[in-house]
């Protein structure tokens, strides 16, 4: 009788032991997914490169809607080149607004909406076409972005013919000289990026 009385109650401690440590294990592997999903989960900084090309090509359809508006030709959109690039990214890592060093054609402008038309905009798309026929969009996120307050800095390049840009420097009063000179500028975190040809 005595036996027949212990055995359920030893079988009933063992199984509320085997509950415990299941429970336990259960815990551990949920605090283990928890920590993995949130050390996984993206920085509100970074930006996808598919999310950069949708905002490039909203302000690219401004631009050119602007131009139609005023009755103006055309322009030719061409990828940025390195230089554009940086100095963008430059501009959106340090706040200062970038300018185009060698062609003098390059805005820059933050918003909180890249295909908001902005007075930057404008002025960018309204520079005569036989002076800047070609035109670059770069659009950065700047680090301090996030969902509730995101922010962008936006890069409208005018450029010249691409004859000229591969031929101008030797029509500078000393060519070549301190044509790498935009490099001193750049920041750290902007060098080398894939981006522009």
């Amino acid at each position: 009788m005595g036996e027949g009385f212990d055995c359920p109650q030893s079988s009933i401690s063992y199984m509320m032991a085997a509950v415990k440590s299941l429970t336990g294990s259960l815990a551990i592997v949920a605090l283990t997914f928890s920590v993995y999903a949130q050390a996984t989960q993206p920085n509100p900084s970074e930006w996808s490169p598919k999310s950069k090309r949708a905002a490039e090509d909203a302000v690219a359809k401004n631009l050119d809607e602007i131009r139609a508006s005023a009755k103006r030709p055309s322009l030719e959109r061409v990828s940025p080149s390195v230089m554009e690039v940086e100095l963008v990214c430059t501009a959106a890592f340090t706040g200062v607004k970038a300018g185009d060093p060698i062609w003098g054609g390059l805005e820059t402008y933050v918003t909180n909406d890249p295909s908001a038309e902005t007075e930057e905009l404008k002025r960018g798309a309204l520079v005569p076409e036989k002076q800047s026929p070609r035109y670059s969009v770069i659009v950065e996120r700047n680090p301090n972005s996030t969902s509730e307050h995101p922010a962008y800095t936006v890069g409208i390049a005018r450029r010249p013919s691409a004859l000229m840009e591969f031929f101008g420097p030797l029509f500078f009063d000393v060519p070549f000289k301190n044509m790498n000179g935009w490099k001193k500028k750049i920041a750290p975190d902007c060098r080398n990026r894939k981006d522009g040809y």
